[in-house]
């Protein structure tokens, strides 16, 4: 198992962030800095677990913590344990992101494919159709029929894909040869990077963002992709309105209309 970062308060509340470190959850959390004689670095208790040979708390020089934080400290220990083995996954709270990645890490295709029981991970197997949800980490094998409506993405690598993106949906951050077969309607990537491919772009759908040997392999009707590396947008409408584009896309500097059905590649 590897370790977390966390803060359990003087009440038995633990406190963390994924992918962040100690110090982030302090300010996150606005913990007050520790005055006290004991030798803590906080008035509330961090941790790092799960406990080895009897260490914890007390290993690092806490000679007497409040019973909660104790009991809090193995309660958290044991659902680690369990969680590693792939047990009682659908307890993992929302944000303990890292978490859900290192039971994925373990558990492989074993892995639930709707991980986070309250609306954060996707990891492996398929579902046909989404609408209206946020997903934190679409990772793994996940796959999406269609995504619609208001959904957000907040990152997607691997070798996740969504078949279709339509409605408004958004994709916030898109990497490592993650892909899209068609995106349609007002939908959005907002970051496409380090071979992310998108198959093909119509309606109104924006790439806003390519950098990394990033693709688009086919642009038609008044999609459009903003080229980072030379800050060009790229469509394939013939009636663009230049201005308008450059305006909702910012950061770019021209506008280049392409063939129908042309591929853009950062």
């Amino acid at each position: 198992m590897q370790d977390f970062n966390a803060i359990i308060t003087r009440d038995g509340r633990v406190l963390h962030l994924p992918w962040a470190t100690h110090n982030d959850i302090v300010e996150h959390f606005q913990v007050p800095e520790n005055t006290s004689l004991v030798r803590q670095n906080y008035w509330e208790y961090d941790i790092r677990v799960p406990f080895e040979d009897g260490g914890g708390l007390q290993a690092r020089g806490i000679e007497e913590p409040p019973e909660a934080v104790v009991e809090a400290a193995e309660k958290l220990t044991r659902d680690l344990c369990m969680w590693h083995v792939g047990r009682n996954l659908r307890a993992i709270p929302e944000d303990w992101g890292d978490v859900v990645e290192h039971v994925y890490e373990v558990r492989g295709k074993r892995t639930p494919k709707y991980l986070n029981g309250r609306g954060g991970v996707y990891f492996a197997g398929n579902v046909d159709r989404l609408s209206d949800v946020r997903i934190r980490r679409l990772l793994g094998r996940a796959r999406i029929g269609r995504l619609e409506g208001g959904a957000v993405v907040e990152f997607m690598a691997g070798s996740a894909r969504i078949d279709e993106l339509g409605g408004e949906a958004v994709i916030r951050d898109m990497r490592k040869q993650a892909s899209i077969g068609r995106m349609t309607g007002r939908s959005c990537v907002e970051l496409l990077c380090e071979s992310g491919v998108v198959e093909k772009m119509r309606d109104e759908a924006r790439v806003m963002r390519m950098w990394g040997a990033s693709r688009v392999l086919a642009l038609e009707g008044r999609a459009a992709a903003g080229r980072g590396p030379d800050r060009t947008v790229y469509t394939a409408d013939p009636q663009v309105d230049e201005e308008g584009l450059l305006a909702s896309m910012e950061g770019f500097e021209r506008v280049k209309v392409i063939g129908e059905g042309e591929s853009v590649y950062a």
